[in-house]
C-alpha cells in the first residue's frame, strides 16, 4: 500500500518530480523550496546577530590589543637598541679601563719586587728563611716592613762604635740676618 501511495509522477519539462503521496495524506507541492522561501524565526535570527556582533566585537579587540602589543614591542626593542649601545659602550671604556689597569698593575709590580729585592740585599742570608716564600711580593714586601718595626732585623741596621764621644758638640744657632758680608765669608770659610 505505501508503494501505491508514493508514485513518482513526470513531466516532461521537469523530469520526475518529487513523490507525492497519494490519498488521504495528499499534499502536493509542485516546486521544490528556495532559500528565499526559507522562514527564520526573529528569536533565531537575533541571536545569531547577536553571536555575530559579539565576535565581531571580540576580534576587533584582539586585532587593537595586537597592534598595541605590536607597537609596544617595537618601542621596546628601541629602548633595547638603545640599552645595547650604551651597554656596548660602557663594555669598551671597561675594556680600555682593564688595559690601562693591567699596565699599571704590571708597573707596580716592578716596582715592588724592585723594592723587596732592595730589602731582601740589606738581611743577611741566615735570615732568608724565615720570610715567607708562599706570599706574593706586595705581601712579602709589608711582611718585611712590619718585621723591620717590631725589631726583627734591628742588629742588622746599624753598628754604633765602641768609644765614640757620648756628649756630642753643642751646636750654637747663629743668627744668619743679623752677620755682615764678612762675617757671613768667615762663618763659612771657617766651618771646614
Amino acid at each position: 500500500m505505501a508503494e501505491e501511495l508514493t508514485k513518482e509522477v513526470q513531466t516532461p519539462e521537469t523530469g520526475p518530480e518529487q513523490q507525492k503521496p497519494t490519498g488521504d495524506f495528499q499534499k502536493v507541492t509542485d516546486k521544490a523550496e528556495t532559500p528565499s522561501d526559507i522562514v527564520i524565526p526573529k528569536t533565531r535570527f537575533d541571536e545569531v546577530n547577536n553571536k555575530y556582533k559579539d565576535l565581531q566585537q571580540k576580534l576587533d579587540e584582539l586585532l587593537t590589543e595586537k597592534a598595541d602589543q605590536d607597537r609596544t614591542q617595537k618601542e621596546q626593542q628601541g629602548k633595547f637598541e638603545e640599552l645595547y649601545k650604551t651597554t656596548a659602550d660602557d663594555l669598551t671604556k671597561h675594556k680600555t679601563q682593564v688595559k690601562e689597569a693591567s699596565k699599571r698593575v704590571e708597573q707596580l709590580e716592578s716596582v715592588i719586587t724592585g723594592l723587596l729585592d732592595a730589602k731582601l740585599k740589606a738581611i743577611p742570608e741566615e735570615y732568608h728563611d724565615l720570610i715567607p716564600k708562599h706570599l706574593p711580593p706586595e705581601a712579602r714586601l709589608d711582611w718585611l716592613n712590619q718585621a723591620e718595626g717590631k725589631g726583627l732585623f734591628r742588629s742588622l741596621k746599624r753598628e754604633e762604635p765602641v768609644g765614640a764621644a757620648t756628649n756630642p758638640r753643642l751646636v750654637q744657632t747663629i743668627d744668619m740676618d743679623t752677620l755682615t758680608p764678612a762675617q757671613l765669608l768667615r762663618a763659612a770659610y771657617g766651618s771646614k
